[in-house]
């Protein structure tokens, strides 16, 4: 039996109709300015950039049925004197496109089931990446991290095969995320937690909700949802265990993360960083993480500077300029994303 879509909240409606405007306004061409303006809009909430990854992923699925795009072409049409995008590709729905969204995910949940392809990312060992699901669910992916995600009407499946991940899930109580690292299964509806695969075996760190761990019954290679055994330890937000690969059975101990510890484990995804007495050179490669532009120290000494503060992880050019107000370093920039660091001479 095909599984329904699950049912949306208010605010997640809200960002599909504000994402569904956006991507109309970018086929018919963005005037000066709005461009960057969008790119602000998607980076502010990862639910943003969940919204525009499911309503592209909804146009993309009426392109391609044509006989869910005829009925909607009646139903929705606009009248003849209405203002329309010359670009847009579906022109004739502006005017309801939001609805015409909602009733073709309906109908692609009810179309007959096709076997869900797999997506692999894998980031550098100096990068991190940030990777929005089609089903509303944010991975943060750390350094050197290796996954496989496979989104299916029964089933959200993630496969970590290496490194540290963060996840966002959406609340979908009819399709279970499921994360499966070194024979280890964590499992949620609708949460947040890290999963890191380390020598000494599989840590999870939950920061929001709670999730169940399991052995796997099954190879996590398995196409269907793996058998959890009837060992389920339960994990609630700041809590943390480590399942070592050596032990059978969970039998793992859970403890209480204390709160400064919780932040620290944090830092390294969250949109908003806050240092104290950080030293410069630290604060630069979680920068550097992040984003594109990169930071480069001119001399050792300005990198054992302490900083404090708060800042987003994206704006580099804003904490470049906090840096240098007071005239003891200076910012030197070159032509291929790269900002020079160093003492004012």
């Amino acid at each position: 039996m095909n599984t329904s879509p699950a049912d949306h909240s208010a605010e997640d409606d809200a960002f599909e109709t504000t994402a569904a405007e956006w991507l109309v306004e970018r086929e018919e061409g963005f005037s000066p300015g709005r461009a960057a303006l969008f790119a602000t809009w998607r980076a502010a909430d990862p639910r943003h950039e969940a919204a525009v990854v499911r309503t592209e992923r909804a146009l993309s699925l009426l392109a391609e049925m044509p006989a869910v795009r005829e009925p909607l072409h009646t139903r929705l049409a606009v009248p003849s004197n209405a203002i329309r995008p010359p670009a847009f590709r579906l022109p004739v729905w502006v005017a309801g496109l939001a609805a015409a969204l909602v009733i073709a995910a309906g109908i692609w949940w009810m179309l007959p089931m096709r076997a869900a392809p797999t997506q692999h990312y894998a980031t550098a060992a100096t990068r991190q990446q940030q990777i929005a699901l089609n089903d509303g669910s944010v991975l943060n992916l750390n350094v050197s991290t290796q996954v496989q995600v496979a989104l299916t009407p029964e089933v959200r499946r993630v496969t970590l095969t290496a490194g540290e991940a963060h996840f966002a899930v959406a609340h979908d109580t009819a399709r279970p995320f499921i994360v499966s690292a070194g024979g280890v299964s964590v499992r949620a509806v609708g949460t947040a937690f890290s999963v890191r695969l380390g020598d000494q075996g599989i840590e999870v760190l939950v920061t929001e909700g709670r999730v169940e761990i399991a052995r796997d019954a099954t190879s996590a290679n398995s196409s269907d949802a793996p058998a959890l055994t009837t060992e389920r330890p339960l994990l609630v937000a700041g809590e943390r265990t480590l399942i070592t690969r050596d032990v059978p059975g969970i039998g793992a101990r859970v403890e209480r993360v204390p709160a400064d510890v919780l932040q620290a484990a944090n830092r390294w995804h969250s949109q908003v960083m806050t240092f104290t007495d950080l030293p410069l050179r630290d604060a630069i490669t979680l920068f550097n993480r992040r984003n594109p532009q990169q930071l480069v120290l001119g001399d050792a000494e300005v990198g054992e500077r302490k900083i404090g503060g708060t800042f987003a992880a994206d704006q580099v050019e804003l904490f470049v300029r906090l840096l240098v107000q007071d005239g003891d370093i200076v910012a030197e920039r070159g032509e291929d994303q790269r900002i020079l660091l160093r003492h004012a001479r």
